[in-house]
């Protein structure tokens, strides 16, 4: 398995990372061999997964979203030359590509092509080129600049995309978080890779042992994720402008690594909001979860999903949540009376439903916490584990 993570300054421990962490505990829990490539720090060795581990360093430092893909390449190539040798010893019966940021697809590619083994990937999400209302295609590149990006990165982001694509339609088979992943394969004319539907789901006990950071719920709003523009964070701070208009005093906490953590935090300057938004950077899971019960209710406005698995952790923190109406929030959660959906860019729309929620009376409150909290026992590690695994043991010699 190659397992690729970016710098912390990247990103936190995100939803692939906690998923493959997750179920790499179950594979071994069923006595599977596994060896796993991986950049540092090692998460596995946090963790104490017992498995053969390999740490490849990321030796190139560089800013921004080009030296990030520069980044990526270096790492690669390190990787597929370090990794060679081990697999060697190892011969392994399929490699698992646990993500499908192009690092993990293509490293786990060039050795399925070496070694004539098969490959399986697991598909979290595509910034899928297709709208949202509507199964006719649009250009990604358009919508990258839309969002934000320059020109420039919109077409290596656009492109990367691409080459991920062709390199999924040569795997022998895919796990997809949901459906709506699934339909954006085939749309995007995937169609002889046999494609699994096996989810996420939530780390109960680490959330019922996680006790709240404050005695009262200080924050009226809490953002979980990537800080990167398709998370939709310069919306976030245009919603919390128009909260404050009503509740001077509201606070919102925004938890999360990414390139554009220095802009964001320039951008609450510009919008007089210092006194309103607190930005915590990444933290542990213990800590994220006390922080998540510290809040009164969860702010989403992602743009690009596969799955969500911030707003089903939000959801088992007890929070009611507000997100932006994309396919796979609607797939999961739409039947959750605690997530309120609100169309996607409408800014105005999001602020007022924030507002609704948080002058609810405390009894309507609590009765939407404990619905939150029932809703997400649906979601169960074990569950996703061993449906990947049952796939994995059909590639058994």
């Amino acid at each position: 398995m190659f397992f690729f993570h970016p710098k912390t300054s990247v990103t936190a421990l995100g939803g692939a990372e906690k998923r493959f962490i997750e179920t790499l505990k179950v594979f071994r829990e069923n006595n599977m061999e596994i060896t796993v490539v991986e950049a540092p720090p090692s998460l596995l060795e946090k963790q104490k997964i017992a498995c053969r581990k390999v740490v490849v360093p990321l030796s190139f430092q560089k800013t921004g979203w080009l030296g990030t893909y520069l980044e990526w390449a270096f790492w690669i190539a390190k990787a597929f030359f370090k990794g060679f040798p081990i697999l060697c010893q190892a011969k392994p019966n399929v490699i698992l590509a646990p993500n499908n940021t192009l690092p993990n697809l293509a490293c786990s590619f060039f050795v399925c092509v070496v070694f004539q083994t098969p490959i399986c990937v697991v598909v979290h999400h595509f910034d899928s080129p297709f709208s949202a209302n509507s199964p006719k295609k649009s250009s990604l590149f358009e919508s990258y600049r839309k969002i934000g990006y320059s020109r420039l990165v919109s077409l290596v982001k656009s492109a990367a995309f691409y080459v991920s694509i062709s390199i999924l339609k040569r795997t022998n088979a895919m796990i997809a978080v949901s459906n709506f992943t699934t339909k954006v394969l085939k749309n995007c004319g995937i169609s002889k890779v046999e494609i699994f539907v096996s989810g996420n789901a939530v780390n109960f006990d680490l959330i019922n042992k996680a006790k709240p950071c404050f005695k009262e719920k200080i924050f009226e709003g809490v953002f979980v994720g990537r800080i990167a523009k398709e998370k939709g964070v310069f919306d976030l701070l245009k919603i919390w402008k128009n909260v404050t208009k009503a509740k001077r005093n509201a606070k919102l906490l925004i938890i999360g690594n990414g390139i554009e953590f220095p802009a964001v935090k320039k951008e609450v300057s510009n919008l007089g909001l210092e006194d309103n938004v607190f930005l915590r950077g990444g933290c542990d899971e213990a800590e994220l979860f006390g922080l998540l019960k510290s809040s009164k209710l969860f702010i989403f406005p992602s743009l690009f999903e596969g799955w969500g698995l911030a707003v089903a952790e939000a959801l088992a923190c007890g929070l009611p949540v507000v997100a932006y109406d994309i396919p796979a929030l609607r797939e999961i959660f739409g039947a959750c009376e605690s997530v309120f959906l609100v169309p996607a860019k409408n800014v105005d729309g999001m602020a007022a439903t924030v507002l609704d929620i948080l002058n609810l009376s405390e009894e309507e409150l609590l009765r939407l916490s404990d619905y939150s909290e029932a809703f997400s026992r649906q979601f169960s590690w074990d569950d996703v584990a061993r449906k990947d695994l049952e796939l994995l043991k059909t590639f058994k010699k």
